[in-house]
Order: C-alpha cells, then structure tokens, then sequence
C-alpha cells in the first residue's frame, strides 16, 4: 500500500518509534505532579523544550506543547486576537476550514466577530474577491484534506 495523506499525518519513522516507546516506559506520570515521577517527567519535558528551542533558535519560553491540531489551532488565533483586541474584530478564513477553525470562527461570530469566509472555486483553489476593510487577522489553510 502506498499512503499518500501526509496533510494529515505521516508515517513515523522506526527510531523515533523506538524512543517514543522508551519514553512512554521511563516517564510516564503526569509532568505536573509533585511526586518523583511526576518530577522525573517534568525534567525530561523541559530538557526537550530547551532542546527544541535550541534547535531552532528561540526561547524555550516560546516552546509550546499542545495535544494536537484542536488545542493548537485555538491556541494561535485566540492569542493573536486577544494582542490585536483594540485593532477590530474581522477576520478572513475560507469556507473549507479544518473543523477546528470553523468551528472556533462561528464561536467568535457569536461573541461579536465578522468573520468573512472567501469560497473556493471548483479546482479548490480560494476566490480572492473580497471588497471589505483590512481584517485584524486572517485564518487560511495551505492545503485541506478531505
């Protein structure tokens, strides 16, 4: 078989599969418990940040772990809106969003935001018309799977 939706996620490779096997046996517990394993966890967490950080040459401080596409998705554009509050309250995403972000954008719609969504035409590829005032933000996929 040949796998082809790497949009979605991709195959892992064998020796990263072996130490993610190891981790899940040596640190288990829950990195924020005050018990040894929790610290033991913790430890190890934190050396990774650090190491990810050095990695790509930022502060560990900026290293954010998230359980996936959901909790990341939310993460960036509530923190974008919540810097750029006082700058409005329109956004631009497409009408073929990941589920995540249509659903995040019709919660914003009901707390007070105009969210323009731009269609896509047969090919896929998004309509760029739009004749509305510059968005504080706009939320748009590379690719979308379906």
């Amino acid at each position: 078989m040949i796998y082809l939706d790497y949009a979605a996620t991709t195959p892992i490779n064998k020796e990263v599969y072996d130490s993610y096997v190891k981790l899940l046996g040596n640190y288990y517990a829950n990195s924020s418990s005050l018990h040894k394993m929790g610290l033991k966890a913790n430890e190890f967490l934190e050396a990774s940040r650090e190491s990810i950080a050095s990695l790509i040459n930022v502060k560990k401080e900026e290293i954010i772990f998230t359980s996936g596409a959901t909790e990341s998705n939310n993460l960036a554009i509530l923190g974008i809106l919540n810097s750029y509050k006082n700058k409005g309250k329109r956004i631009i995403t497409s009408s073929i969003e990941h589920p995540s972000i249509m659903n995040l954008m019709e919660s914003l719609e009901l707390k007070g935001y105009e969210v323009i969504y731009l269609s896509v035409n047969e090919e896929g590829k998004m309509v760029l018309k739009c004749q509305c005032p510059f968005p504080i933000m706009p939320s748009l996929s590379y690719t979308r799977k379906f």
